[in-house]
């Protein structure tokens, strides 16, 4: 008896035909960014995890049935990922098409099918790749919106700030008076709100570019 492998594609839904504004699509790349750090630290985890388990417990075969359940593993929160793309940033991101054995197969081969699969080997190194281009993402957009937000309400909040003859304020370090801290703070909040879509963009771009890469990409050269 002889059997047979079947692929499993799943369309994804069209991206929406209503463009967002862009403050629309500020909140929405912020949202996708901040939230890409607790997602890749999870699947970070369960990954190395999963695999140094399955590794290393190869020679008592027991290894194997540990890495199957790291593929599967790493297959849901990669399907959790396309959800992210085409809800927050109406990205495509097709699911590719995975290998399942045929009706015949036996359930050896069943079991076994998942490490056949290069697209589950691509889920799961996307969860090493996505835990680093998150780290970067969720860094810089919260950095950008904390430069942006202290520094247009600095002048609000700074009679708060504890007074030290010691301590020199931004503005007398770089030889201006201290009566200009106020304007100085003013002036890198508003430039850091001007460049904020930009610089989030740019990361969202980072971490979107190679989920959807790793994730979709085979789905991608399929259709083609």
């Amino acid at each position: 008896m002889t059997s047979t492998m079947t692929y499993a594609a799943f369309d994804a839904p069209a991206p929406s035909a209503a463009r967002p504004n862009w403050i629309q699509r500020l909140f929405r790349e912020s949202a996708y960014s901040l939230t890409a750090l607790p997602i890749g630290v999870l699947t970070f985890s369960l990954v190395v995890a999963g695999l140094s388990a399955g590794i290393g417990l190869l020679i008592v075969w027991v290894g194997i049935p540990i890495l199957v359940g790291t593929l599967l593993v790493s297959r849901g929160l990669a399907a959790l990922e396309r959800t992210r793309l085409r809800n927050l940033l109406a990205r495509s991101a097709p699911t590719p098409e995975y290998v399942s054995a045929g009706p015949d197969a036996s359930p050896v081969r069943r079991v076994l099918t998942p490490l056949r699969d290069p697209q589950a080997w691509l889920d799961t190194a996307w969860g090493i790749a996505g835990f680093v281009t998150s780290l970067v993402a969720f860094v810089v957009t919260v950095t950008w919106w904390a430069i942006a937000g202290s520094g247009l309400t600095y002048w609000f909040w700074e009679r708060w700030l504890p007074e030290d003859g010691d301590n020199k304020t931004l503005a007398e370090l770089i030889g201006w008076d201290a009566s200009a801290e106020i304007w100085l703070n003013l002036g890198i909040g508003a430039f850091a709100l001007l460049t904020l879509p930009l610089v989030v963009r740019a990361v969202t771009s980072l971490h979107a570019g190679t989920a959807e890469a790793m994730l979709s990409g085979r789905a991608d050269r399929s259709i083609d």
